[in-house]
C-alpha cells in the first residue's frame, strides 16, 4: 500500500469515527484534524494541500497600529517586543520608562513616540536656558533565549534602527515559542555650564557658546535628515590647519601629500569638499581631494604670487604688460538680460593655444568646478555641448558674444551670461600662472 500524508490524515479521520461509536478503544493522544502543535504528543503529518506558515514574522505598519490594542501574545501574527530606555544626563540616571506589547518597527516607533518622550524628559530635567548635547546612545538587543547573544551597537548621532530591525526579524519565530525580545536604550546627554570661570569675560564666552550651539543645532539637523554624521562637520574637521608654522595662518588647508605644501581652503572650497562627500566622494585623507579643487588650488596660488610680485615692482623696470580686458559692468537697477558684452576689434583678438575644442571642454570644465549646485554643473556641460556642435569655439564668441544664441537653444540666461563673461578670467589665468594645457591636464582636466 502507497503510504502518503493524505492517506495518513483519511486513516486518522476513520481512526476518530471508529472511536465515536465505541468507546473502549483510547485514540492516539492530539487532535485529529487539526495543526498540530509543539505540545501534541504525536503530531500528525500536514497535509501537502494545507497553507505553509511564513519562516518569520514582520512588523505591523503604523497606519494600522492601535495603542489600544492588545495584540495577541499566545498565537502572534506580528513582531512583539519591548523597548526599556533611560535616560543619563550629566552621567547621572534621570529617569527610565518600559513600553512593552510593541508591535511597529522601532524605527516608527521612534519617530511616533519615544523621540518625543525622551525629549520631553529632557526639558523636565535641565535647567532654564542650559544647553543640552548629545554625548551618544547604547542600544543593546536581546532575548531571554540563552542560546542567542545580544546585539550591541554605540550610536554616536542616530540609532541605527536598520541593524535594529534587522536582528528581530532574524529573532521572529522565538515570539512564537514563548520567547522576549527586548531593545534597551541609554541616551546620553550633557548640560553646558552656563556659569564662566573667575578671570573670563561674560560677554566672549556667551558668543562663543552661541555659536558652539548654532553650529551644534545644524548638525543634528543634518544628522537626523541623513542619519549619518553630517557631512561639513567631516570636512571642515579634516581640513583643519593645525601647523604653526604655516605660511597662511589659516584655519584650514589643504596639505599637497607630495611636496607638503598648505594651501589656504576658502569657504567655497569647503562647499565644494562638503558636495563631494554628499555626492558619494571618499575624503578620509588629504590624499582624497579631487583633482579639480587641487587644480583652482594650486592655480589660484601660483595667481597670487604673480600678483604680490607685480606690486613690488619699481615703476623705472620694463616688463613685457599683461592685457586684460574687464567687461563694463551694467548700470541700472534693472537688468537687461537680452544684453550681451561688447564684440572686440581686431586689435583685441584674444589668441587662446591649442586645440580650440579642447579649450572649450577645458574652460566648460572650469566654468562647472566652481560651480555647486548640480543644475549649474548641468548647464555648463549643456552649453559645452551647444558651443561644439555650432562648431564654435572661444575666439570666435569673444569676437561677437551673443547671450541670445544660446538662449534660443534652451540654456537658462544666467548660465549663457556666466559662460560669455568668464573666458576673459580663464585665458588670463591660464596666460599669468604660466601654465599650457598639458599642465592643467595633469592636475585632472585631461579627457
Amino acid at each position: 500500500m502507497t503510504n502518503s500524508v493524505c492517506s495518513d490524515n483519511a486513516y486518522q479521520a476513520r481512526a476518530a469515527h471508529s472511536w465515536d461509536e465505541d468507546s473502549q478503544y483510547a485514540p492516539t493522544p492530539g487532535y485529529y484534524g487539526r495543526t498540530p502543535t509543539v505540545f501534541s504528543p504525536s503530531p500528525a503529518p500536514v497535509c501537502a494541500t494545507d497553507p505553509v506558515q511564513s519562516d518569520q514574522l514582520n512588523f505591523l505598519p503604523l497606519a494600522e497600529w492601535d495603542e489600544d490594542v492588545d495584540y495577541d501574545e499566545q498565537f502572534p501574527d506580528y513582531i512583539r517586543y519591548t523597548i526599556a530606555w533611560k535616560l543619563m544626563f550629566n552621567k547621572k540616571k534621570v529617569g527610565s520608562v518600559t513600553d512593552k506589547g510593541l508591535v511597529v518597527a522601532p524605527r516608527d516607533y521612534w519617530t511616533k513616540s519615544l523621540k518625543p518622550a525622551v525629549e520631553e524628559m529632557l526639558q523636565m530635567k535641565k535647567k532654564n536656558g542650559q544647553r543640552v548635547r548629545s554625548e551618544g546612545t547604547a542600544v543593546i538587543v536581546k532575548t531571554d533565549d540563552r542560546s542567542q547573544g545580544n546585539l550591541e551597537l554605540f550610536c554616536a548621532a542616530t540609532i541605527d534602527w536598520k541593524s535594529v530591525e534587522k536582528q528581530l526579524r532574524k529573532w521572529s519565530n522565538l515570539v512564537r515559542t514563548g520567547k522576549t525580545l527586548t531593545i534597551d536604550i541609554v541616551f546620553h546627554y550633557r548640560g553646558d555650564d552656563e556659569v564662566p570661570q573667575k578671570g573670563e569675560k561674560r560677554g566672549r564666552v556667551s558668543a562663543t557658546s552661541r555659536m558652539l550651539a548654532e553650529r551644534q543645532r545644524h548638525i543634528d539637523i543634518e544628522e537626523e535628515m541623513t542619519e549619518r554624521p553630517a557631512t561639513w562637520d567631516l570636512v571642515y574637521s579634516l581640513m583643519r590647519c593645525n601647523v604653526r608654522s604655516c605660511p597662511h595662518k589659516s584655519d584650514w588647508c589643504w596639505e599637497d601629500p607630495a611636496d607638503k605644501k598648505h594651501y589656504k581652503l576658502r569657504v567655497p572650497h569647503l562647499e565644494r569638499l562638503i558636495d563631494y562627500v554628499d555626492g558619494g566622494g571618499c575624503l578620509d585623507t588629504h590624499d582624497d581631494v579631487p583633482n579639480d579643487i587641487r587644480r583652482d588650488l594650486v592655480l589660484e596660488s601660483q595667481k597670487g604670487r604673480k600678483s604680490k610680485k607685480t606690486d613690488v615692482v619699481s615703476n623705472g623696470q620694463s616688463y613685457p604688460p599683461t592685457i586684460i580686458n574687464v567687461l563694463p559692468a551694467q548700470t541700472g537697477s534693472t537688468p537687461t538680460f537680452s544684453c550681451s558684452p561688447k564684440g572686440r576689434s581686431a586689435d583685441e583678438h584674444v589668441i587662446i593655444p591649442g586645440p580650440r575644442e579642447a579649450a572649450v571642454r577645458e574652460y566648460c570644465r572650469w566654468l562647472e568646478s566652481r560651480a555647486t549646485d548640480e543644475a549649474y554643473k548641468a548647464g555648463f556641460r549643456k552649453i559645452c555641448q551647444v558651443t561644439l556642435e555650432n562648431h564654435l569655439d572661444l575666439e570666435l564668441i569673444l569676437e561677437d558674444p551673443d547671450s541670445g544664441f544660446f538662449v534660443q537653444r534652451g540654456i537658462q540666461i544666467g548660465t549663457a551670461r556666466r559662460f560669455l563673461r568668464d573666458i576673459d578670467e580663464w585665458a588670463t589665468m591660464m596666460s599669468v600662472t604660466g601654465l599650457d594645457r598639458t599642465s592643467v591636464d595633469s592636475l585632472g582636466c585631461a579627457e
